[in-house]
C-alpha cells in the first residue's frame, strides 16, 4: 500500500495560550480531489490528514522558540512510526509559520528519510526556490495543488518521475528543476465539496476560534479563489494571478446543506480572500438560501470589498442571515488610496456604513497604517476617518513587507527591511521596520493609541438621539440581537492588544 500523510502543522507563538485551528480545508481539498480521482481505479493508496495544531496537549507546550499549540515531537514521531507513510504533504500558507514548517519537515525526513516530502500552500509558492534548496524538502506544489498533487502521487506510485509535471519545483540528484506554472482550473465548480469525514470534524467545531459569534457550532467555507484587485500589499496576486474564480450558488449551497445535515452547523464563516468579486452571485446566494428557509446565519471574517457592495446587497444579506459586515477599507485619505491602488471610494462609504446600520448589521472596518511614505499627520487623518464612520468596531493594521508583494520590493529598494528578519517574523500587529518618517516603535503606539481611543470616541454618538434611534437600536431589536450584544460585550471585555474584531 502507497500510504500519504497530509499534515497541518503546530503552531508556535510566543503566548502561553493554547491555539486551536478551523479546519484544514486546502488539505481537505487536496485529499477529496485524490480520492475522486484514483476511485475505481484499482490502486493500493490510502490518505490521511493529521492536524498537529488540533491535536497534542490541551496545554501550551513550551520549546525554544516559544510556547507550542499542538502535537509534541514525541507525539508527531509515534504517529509517523506507526503509520509510516511514503509521501507526507505539508502546508505553508504563511511566512510567519514557516520555522514551525521547516522544524516539522526535519522531524519527518529524520523519521521517515525514503519518504518523499512536498510542501503547498501560499507561501511556499512565493519562496519555492529557496525552499527547495533545503536538505529536508523533495519537491514544493506551487499555486493551485489539487491536480500538482495527484500528478505527483501517481508519479510516485508508478514511478515514472516529476518531469512532465507542472506547477511543480523538484530536486533530481542534488539539481533544481522548476517546471513550469499549471493553469489554473477554469471551474472550480468541478472540484467536490471537501469531505470532513477525513478529520475529526466535530473537534473543530467545539474549539471554535471565533468568540463574537451569534451561532454555534460555525463551519468555515470557501466559495471562491483569488482576487481580480492590485492592492500594493497583498502577495495573493502571486498565488492566484490576479484572476478570480467562483463557485456558483447552487454548489456552495449544496456544502451548506451538507454541513446542516451532517454536522448540525449553525453558522458559517466565508474564508473567501474576496467573497464579493460578483454581486450578483452573491444575490442569486442569498435568494437561494431565502428560499430554502434555512435557519442558518453567516460571517465573512477577511471582509468585504466596498468597491463591490451596494445598499440592495447589503439589504439581501440581511434577510439570509448575515448579522455583521467588515469593510475592507484599508485606507483613509485619497493619496493612500492612490497609492495602495484600493478601489474603494471614501465617500460613499459613510452611505454604505450608515445603511449597514439601518438595518441592524453590526458594523466593521480594517484599515493599514504605516505606509514607506506616511507621515504622522497622514496616519491622524486616517484615524480621523474611521472614527467619523460611525462603525461598531475598528482594527488598524500595521503595513508589512509581505513576501510575494509589491510593498516588499519597495521596501527593499528603500532600504528599509532586513530579508531575513522578513523570513522568520510575519504580522501586522507589530512591526520591526520603520518607515521614511516613523520608527517601528512609533507605530506601533499609534496603531495602539488608535485602538484604544475608538471606544471613547464612538460613545459619543450615543449622545445622538437620531443615531441611537436609527442605527443603533435596530441592531438589539429581538432576543437573539440582544443576546448577540451580550456576546459582544463579553468580547469585549476579553480583548487584549490592538486586534479588532473583523478578524474573528
Amino acid at each position: 500500500m502507497f500510504k500519504i500523510l497530509l499534515i497541518h502543522p503546530y503552531l508556535t507563538h510566543q503566548r502561553d495560550k493554547r491555539e486551536y485551528p478551523v479546519e484544514p480545508l486546502g488539505l481537505l481539498s487536496l485529499a477529496t480531489y485524490l480520492n475522486r480521482e484514483i476511485k475505481g481505479k484499482s490502486l493500493d493508496i490510502q490518505t490521511k490528514i493529521l492536524d498537529a495544531q488540533l491535536e497534542g496537549p490541551e496545554s501550551c507546550v513550551k520549546t525554544d522558540r516559544g510556547y507550542r499549540s499542538g502535537m509534541t515531537d514525541d507525539q508527531i514521531v509515534s504517529f509517523l512510526n506507526e503509520y509510516e507513510p511514503d509521501l507526507v504533504g505539508i502546508t505553508n500558507n504563511y511566512t510567519n509559520l514557516t520555522g514551525d514548517v521547516l522544524e516539522l519537515s526535519r522531524t519527518v525526513k529524520q523519521t521517515c528519510p525514503n519518504c518523499c516530502l512536498i510542501l503547498g500552500g501560499a507561501h511556499a509558492t512565493i519562496d519555492h526556490e529557496n525552499l527547495i534548496e533545503l536538505a529536508d524538502i523533495d519537491t514544493v506544489a506551487r499555486s493551485e495543488g489539487e491536480e500538482t498533487f495527484k500528478e505527483v502521487v501517481l508519479a510516485l506510485y508508478n514511478k515514472t518521475g516529476f518531469k512532465n509535471i507542472a506547477g511543480l519545483t523538484w530536486k533530481a540528484q542534488g539539481l533544481i528543476q522548476v517546471n513550469p506554472d499549471r493553469p489554473l482550473i477554469e471551474d472550480i465548480n468541478t472540484l467536490p465539496i471537501p469531505d470532513r469525514s477525513l478529520i475529526p470534524y466535530k473537534k473543530y467545531l467545539a474549539h471554535s476560534v471565533y468568540i463574537r459569534t451569534m451561532n454555534e457550532p460555525i463551519a468555515t467555507i470557501f466559495s471562491a479563489r483569488g482576487c481580480p484587485f492590485r492592492c500594493i500589499f497583498c502577495s495573493t496576486q502571486k498565488v492566484w494571478r490576479n484572476k478570480w474564480r467562483a463557485r456558483n450558488p447552487e454548489k456552495i449551497l449544496e456544502e451548506i446543506e451538507y454541513l446542516i445535515g451532517t454536522y448540525g452547523v449553525k453558522e458559517v464563516a466565508f474564508q473567501d480572500d474576496q467573497f464579493m468579486g460578483d454581486r450578483n452571485r452573491v444575490k442569486n446566494l442569498c435568494r437561494l438560501i431565502i428560499q430554502r428557509k434555512l435557519n442558518i446565519t453567516f460571517i465573512v471574517p477577511p471582509g468585504l470589498s466596498p468597491a463591490l457592495l451596494d445598499e440592495e446587497t447589503l439589504d439581501l444579506m440581511q434577510k439570509t442571515g448575515f448579522y455583521r459586515v467588515c469593510f475592507s477599507i484599508d485606507v483613509g485619505t485619497r493619496a493612500m488610496q492612490l497609492y495602495v491602488r484600493k478601489p474603494v471610494k471614501l465617500e460613499r462609504m459613510r452611505g454604505l456604513v450608515k445603511k449597514a446600520n439601518s438595518i441592524g448589521l453590526w458594523t466593521y472596518a480594517t484599515f493599514v497604517i504605516g505606509f514607506p511614505n506616511e507621515t504622522v499627520e497622514d496616519i491622524h487623518q486616517t484615524i480621523a476617518y474611521a472614527y467619523s464612520l460611525r462603525l461598531d468596531g475598528l482594527t488598524f493594521y500595521i503595513a508589512q513587507p509581505h513576501l510575494g508583494s509589491e510593498l516588499y520590493d519597495v521596501y527593499l529598494k528603500e532600504g528599509l527591511i532586513d530579508e531575513k528578519i522578513v523570513q522568520s517574523y510575519h504580522s501586522m500587529d507589530k512591526s520591526l521596520f520603520g518607515t521614511k518618517h516613523i520608527s517601528a516603535a512609533g507605530l506601533e503606539a499609534l496603531q495602539n493609541s488608535a485602538a484604544r481611543g475608538y471606544f471613547k470616541y464612538h460613545l459619543r454618538h450615543f449622545l445622538n438621539p437620531i443615531y441611537v434611534i436609527r442605527e443603533f437600536l435596530p441592531k438589539i431589536s429581538s432576543p437573539r440581537k440582544l443576546a448577540y450584544f451580550a456576546r459582544l460585550l463579553y468580547a469585549f471585555n476579553r480583548r487584549t492588544g490592538p486586534r479588532g474584531a473583523c478578524e474573528l
